[in-house]
C-alpha cells in the first residue's frame, strides 16, 4: 500500500495525520497483516496516533476469486475497518476492485461523496469518522519483488473534457458536413436570355 497522504477526521473535531508514522518515520506496527491465495489482510497499527486515543488501527479487507464472466480472477478490496483502542470497530465498505495481477491507483479515496473512490460507512461508529487519502495504491496479491505491478486506474479514459471535445469536434464537423452538402446542391441555369435574338417566352396559366 502506498499513498501521499492518510487523514482521519473524528467527529468533525480531532484530525488525525498518519502520513508520518506511516510512510516517512514508518513507526507503524503491520506485522498482524495476512495474505493467502484468496484473502490478504494489511492491518497498521498505531500507537499514541491523536490526543485522546491510545492505539489505532486500520485494517484493510481484501478477497481474490475467479469471475466466469471475465474468465480471469478479480482482487476486491471489500471493507475497511478502523479500530480505536481495541473497543470501538467502524466500519466501512468499499466496492474496489482490479484484476488479480494488476495494482489498484485512485487520486482521492475517502468518505467524500465527490471521491472517485468512497468508503461507506456500514455501521453506527463508521458514522463518527471521515477518510482522506491520497494519490492512494494498494495490491493485495501476486506481488512480485515489492513492487506495484501495472496500476488499475479509478479514472475512466473519458474525462468530462474529453467528452466535451470530441462533441464539440461532431458538431463542427456536423456543420461542414451540411454546408459542403448545400453547395453540392447547387445548379446554375440551362437556358439565358440571347440579346440578339427573341426572348424567351415562358406560357402562364391561369
Amino acid at each position: 500500500m502506498f499513498a501521499t497522504k492518510v487523514a482521519l477526521t473524528f467527529k468533525n473535531t480531532l484530525h488525525v495525520d498518519l502520513t508520518n508514522k506511516t510512510f516517512v518515520s514508518q513507526t507503524v506496527n503491520s506485522t498482524s497483516s495476512e495474505c493467502s491465495d484468496t484473502n490478504t489482510l494489511v492491518s497498521l497499527k498505531y500507537a499514541n496516533p491523536a490526543e485522546g486515543i491510545n492505539t489505532l488501527e486500520l485494517r484493510f479487507l481484501m478477497t481474490n476469486k475467479f469471475y466466469k464472466g471475465s474468465a480471469r480472477k478479480w482482487f476486491t478490496f471489500d471493507s475497511l475497518e478502523i479500530i480505536q483502542d481495541h473497543l470501538h470497530t467502524a466500519r466501512f465498505n468499499a466496492s474496489i476492485s482490479a484484476p488479480a495481477e494488476y495494482s489498484y491507483h485512485c487520486q482521492l479515496v475517502g468518505t467524500n461523496m465527490n471521491y472517485a473512490s468512497r468508503f461507506i460507512p456500514a455501521n453506527k461508529e463508521a458514522q463518527a469518522w471521515e477518510i482522506h487519502i491520497s494519490d492512494f495504491q494498494i495490491q493485495g496479491f501476486n506481488i512480485k519483488n515489492n513492487m506495484f505491478s501495472y496500476a488499475s486506474d479509478c479514472a475512466s479514459f473519458f474525462t468530462p473534457g474529453i467528452w466535451m471535445g470530441l462533441m464539440s469536434t461532431f458538431l463542427m464537423l456536423s456543420i461542414l458536413y451540411y454546408g459542403l452538402l448545400m453547395i453540392m446542391q447547387l445548379t446554375t441555369n440551362d437556358r439565358f436570355d440571347d440579346p440578339k435574338g427573341a426572348a424567351i417566352f415562358v406560357p402562364q396559366t391561369n
